[in-house]
């Protein structure tokens, strides 16, 4: 585990950083391009980190480090989680931040920041390090991941996803493609008659008009 230094009073200036599912990719602020791209190339063997199209192969793809962003946790509130954190991953723990154990690690592997082009056969890193005040976290690192906006609360939790796809539940279809098939549409019935659904009271006895 590389830890990167962060000024935090700069990475949450301005508005702050915000969560964003509209926004595709995540941008960081600028001052932590420098120490991102010391430890990028100290893990990757010489690689330098930029914006840039690539071309690698997936198993090279997969040798790629995962990005962890530590989020402070909302501790106005006791958590009942102390005392059991190893029983919950996504949390920082006592072993990788002993003064912040309750703190939430988005991880965020290669094959989401990673975004690949079947046109080109080339992989584009989207995370960014270009703004100068605050930052946005993106869909690609929310993947993974269940994300509660209590807006009642004024916090977000995060979760890993669990989701799971049988194999049962994909199908082939007459030209070769899978389909997903773990929702499937019914033939239509009818629930309500047509007369049933109509306020008859509102009928003029006199003509057959509408009021």
């Amino acid at each position: 585990l590389e830890k990167i230094p962060v000024d935090l009073y700069r990475m949450n200036s301005g508005k702050g950083v915000i969560m964003d599912s509209g926004t595709t990719d995540t941008y960081l602020h600028e001052s932590i391009a420098a120490p991102f791209e010391k430890v990028w190339k100290r893990v990757t063997g010489g690689r330098t980190y930029s914006n840039a199209p690539v071309k690698m192969e997936e198993k090279d793809l997969l040798l790629l480090p995962t990005v962890l962003i530590q989020l402070a946790a909302y501790d106005e509130v006791g958590s009942p989680l102390q005392g059991d954190l190893e029983k919950f991953p996504g949390l920082a723990g006592k072993d990788v931040d002993p003064t912040s154990p309750m703190d939430v690690l988005l991880a965020v592997p290669a094959t989401h920041y990673m975004e690949y082009s079947p046109s080109k056969g080339t992989y584009t890193p989207r995370i960014y390090f270009t703004e100068s005040a605050g930052g946005v976290i993106g869909a690609n690192a929310m993947q993974g991941h269940n994300v509660l906006f209590d807006w009642e609360n004024q916090r977000v939790g995060f979760a890993e996803s669990s989701c799971e796809y049988q194999e049962e539940s994909k199908t082939v279809t007459d030209d070769g493609n899978v389909m997903s098939v773990d929702c499937r549409l019914g033939a239509p019935s009818l629930s309500v008659s047509c007369s049933d659904s109509a306020d008859l009271s509102r009928c003029d006895g006199g003509g057959g008009g509408v009021d």
